[in-house]
């Protein structure tokens, strides 16, 4: 029997592991390897990148992974301007909230790579290609079946494997799907004019726009777009498809002009009955999916790791890792988090998809008056530092 199943090999499910191993557990870790995006000439950065948070930074660096990341391949947001439909700006900057930075912009591959490769230099982690097929709970065991024919028994069970968690469905556990009506489109941009390290965002009646800023002279896009408006976007040339968003942006950063090939995934909220069921815990987008206009989806699981970690690792001697009393705890600690999260990027998505006067008039007020509360806008920012 091994102490800790982790199903999945995303970053939530890596760091997962990675942290159960180094408290001592054995760990056997579910799921095929990742293949993480190589950069090219044509397509140097990875089209799939994350807002860090502080906190974030902060479990990666416990784990012992940060100082692998090339930290050539990231980038510090020290600015982040907001613009509503009719030009109202709601500016967020470090240096006026005495912090170092707002979030650091990593790629998904640099990450899934330093992760991948812990993973694989530490003896407590036992690598399983095999799919997941179901689970059965024991006496003092949940025994995961594999597609392979095998099973392993574990003491605890970590699902992390995404949004169509297999794992959650076979814990019985109930997920509510909202679908948006939108698609997020995503792509890197080399910009005319340097981006000083700052973060942009526009809504606007074809969704939200933001550009997030890349090593160098480049910008990473995700377009929360109506799905007409990102079916329009896909059947563009490259060429067509840059001055497509450097008209939307106001030309902010000047001339765009692509790098690598967009990509697009469906937006939608996720919300579990349960994170917990009988030794067993979801972390990650198995347990939660939120909009991504706030940038907080990867920062959320991450948070979801981290406090799992930390409840494991205090628990009593007499007590097992998959423990009821254990599983109860991580589940309070995150409730509170995750319903903020949902409701917060639930709410300003809504918000923002209403096109009426009434509407656009509201939400430029809103941006207008935070912008003019200082200690507002920094109690925003510590709470998306995590």
């Amino acid at each position: 029997m091994i102490d800790v199943a982790v199903v999945g090999t995303g970053i939530p499910g890596l760091t997962a592991a990675l942290g159960f191993a180094q408290q001592g557990f054995r760990v056997a870790l579910i799921g095929p390897r990742p293949v993480p995006h190589r950069p090219t000439p044509a397509a140097p950065f990875d089209a799939r990148i994350y807002a860090v948070a502080p906190a974030s930074i902060a479990l990666f660096e416990q784990i012992g992974i940060w100082g692998s990341v090339d930290q050539q391949r990231v980038c510090a947001v020290e600015r982040m301007r907001v613009f509503g439909d009719d030009g109202h700006e709601l500016a967020f900057d470090a240096y006026g909230a005495t912090v170092e930075r707002l979030a650091t912009i990593v790629e998904e591959a640099e990450l899934l790579r330093v992760l991948d490769a812990a993973c694989g230099f530490q003896p407590a982690v036992k690598r399983i290609a095999s799919a997941f097929v179901s689970i059965r709970n024991e006496t003092d065991a949940i025994n995961v079946d594999l597609e392979d024919g095998s099973s392993v028994a574990a003491r605890l069970l970590v699902g992390a494997d995404g949004s169509n968690s297999s794992v959650r469905a076979a814990a019985g556990i109930n997920a509510s799907i909202k679908s948006y009506q939108q698609t997020a489109v995503v792509g890197n941009f080399a910009s005319q004019r340097p981006h000083l390290n700052t973060a942009w965002q526009w809504f606007s009646s074809e969704g939200v726009v933001a550009l997030l800023p890349l090593p160098g002279n480049h910008v990473s896009l995700v377009w929360s777009a109506p799905v007409a408006v990102a079916r329009e976007l896909m059947e563009l040339a490259p060429a067509d498809f840059a001055a497509r968003v450097t008209q939307r942006c106001g030309a902010a950063l000047g001339e765009l002009t692509s790098i690598g090939a967009p990509h697009t995934f469906p937006l939608r909220r996720i919300a579990v009955t349960r994170l917990v069921a009988a030794r067993l815990a979801l972390i990650g987008d198995a347990a939660h999916v939120v909009h991504p206009l706030a940038g907080q989806g990867l920062n959320l699981g991450l948070q979801d790791v981290a406090l799992l970690l930390r409840v494991v690792g205090a628990r009593e001697s007499f007590r097992a890792p998959g423990d009821a009393v254990l599983l109860r705890r991580y589940e309070r600690g995150r409730a509170e988090a995750i319903a903020l999260m949902r409701f917060t990027t639930d709410s300003l998505a809504q918000l923002f998809a209403l096109d009426d006067p009434l509407a656009r008039r509201l939400r430029n007020v809103g941006l207008a008056t935070v912008n003019r509360l200082s200690p507002l806008k920094n109690a925003l920012i510590r709470r998306a530092l995590g």
